[in-house]
């Protein structure tokens, strides 16, 4: 006859044996999620990113006669009475806010949304920095499109890293304001 102890060792084993299975098909079911959630952002920003529209806009925001002298010039020339011009920039560099977030927090991978072509967005930065800090410092504070800062500081972080010549190129546009 079987005895009792066996009996209630092997119910012991079998419950614990299924608690890790359990926990071994949560954890594999979460992983896969979290996979798809990171694959389901990235989907939306590049669609919005390499959409006619959107770069139709990154297009606009780079024309080299879009020049200003200081906070005040900018806003008179491409604010809230250039209704067209207002929608382009607000749309980026939320967009690029946006990113730095999602970056910031760990919600997709900083090297996935650079290989997607987030690296654009340090011209970007470089271009409108004047203006986003002294807009800082007139009307909105620190945190005026910070998470937009850190993105483009981690878009050149690897870019350098990828390409030790971009310093150069990148001066020469900081000197002339294009390629």
């Amino acid at each position: 006859m079987v005895d009792l102890a066996l009996l209630q060792s092997v119910s012991y084993i079998a419950g614990a044996l299924g608690v890790c299975v359990a926990a071994a098909y949560y954890i594999i079911n979460l992983r896969i999620n979290m996979k798809a959630k990171e694959m389901e952002i990235c989907r939306y920003i590049t669609d919005r990113m390499t959409s006619d529209t959107g770069m139709q806009t990154y297009g606009i925001l780079m024309q080299k006669n879009v020049e200003w002298k200081d906070h005040n010039d900018f806003m008179k020339k491409y604010g809230y009475d250039n209704v067209e011009f207002f929608g382009h920039w607000t749309s980026w560099f939320l967009l690029a806010d946006t990113l730095g977030y999602i970056v910031k927090n760990k919600i997709a991978r900083v090297e996935t949304i650079y290989d997607l072509g987030g690296w654009g967005f340090i011209r970007v930065w470089e271009k409108y920095k004047g203006f986003i800090l002294s807009r800082r410092e007139v009307a909105y504070g620190s945190d005026f499109y910070a998470s937009f800062e850190y993105f483009a500081g981690e878009m050149l972080r690897i870019k350098k890293g990828r390409d030790a010549s971009f310093g150069a190129r990148l001066e020469q546009f900081r000197e002339t304001g294009g390629p």
